[in-house]
C-alpha cells in the first residue's frame, strides 16, 4: 500500500529512479526523515528525541560494549572454567 501523498503527486515506479539518482548524503537524510516518520506512525520515539534515555536502562554504545565484554567474559569462566 502506497502512502496518500505518493499517490496525489507520483506513482512509485517514477519515484524510485529519481531516488537512485540521489547522492549519497541526500540519501541518508531521506533515509532518516522516512525512519523518523515510521517511527512516529507506530508510536515509538527517536533515542534523542526521548530525554529519559538512562532511565529505560538503556546505554550508549561504549557502555554496551563494555557490558557485553563482561558477560562473554563471565560465560566464558563459567563454560570453560
Amino acid at each position: 500500500m502506497q502512502p496518500k501523498f505518493i499517490k496525489q503527486f507520483m506513482p512509485l515506479t517514477e519515484l524510485v529512479p529519481l531516488l537512485k539518482e540521489l547522492s549519497y548524503s541526500d540519501k541518508l537524510l531521506l533515509l532518516h526523515l522516512l525512519v523518523g516518520e515510521l517511527l512516529k506512525e507506530s508510536g515509538l520515539v527517536l533515542l534523542n528525541e526521548q530525554g529519559k534515555v538512562a532511565s529505560q536502562g538503556l546505554h550508549d554504545s561504549f557502555e554496551a560494549a563494555a557490558v557485553l565484554a563482561k558477560a562473554l567474559a563471565e560465560e566464558k569462566v563459567a563454560t570453560h572454567g
